[in-house]
């Protein structure tokens, strides 16, 4: 749905003193010191893990040497997601705000938005103790 002017009828009346709310002090990037980043061009990654071998025994003279085999013991897949959200403005909305320039303010708080969120993915899996697939 479109910002329109029944959400922003303050800002088309005369008198209006500030706007605030969109800005916070930001602490941008703390996911990298928990996490590594990868890039990838792929749908999902998968790590395996190799069991390798038991330790080796005494051999007797003139026996025979000891085989083991090795194996793929677990694996993990990591599904990459993508994260978008928009906003619209009509055009009414636009011409009638009295005090700035309204797409450039909501552009920020979009942008602070993808921030925010690339902080708080991450983060989800240790609040929630439990195994993501996810971030």
């Amino acid at each position: 749905m479109a910002i329109s002017r029944h959400q922003l009828v303050k800002e088309l009346e005369p008198g209006l003193n500030a706007l605030f709310g969109l800005e916070y002090n930001r602490y941008d990037n703390q996911h990298a010191e928990i996490y590594t980043s990868e890039s990838s061009d792929r749908a999902f990654e998968e790590e395996v893990m190799l069991s390798g071998f038991g330790n080796a025994s005494v051999k007797s003279e003139g026996s025979g040497v000891a085989f083991d085999n090795a194996q793929e013991s677990y694996s993990a897949r990591y599904t990459h997601e993508t994260v978008a959200l928009a906003f619209a403005i009509t055009e009414e909305a636009i011409e009638d705000n009295l005090y700035d320039r309204i797409s450039s303010r909501y552009t920020k708080a979009l942008a602070r938005s993808m921030s925010n969120t690339k902080q708080v993915l991450p983060i989800t899996c240790l609040k929630s103790s439990c195994s993501c697939n996810s971030w």
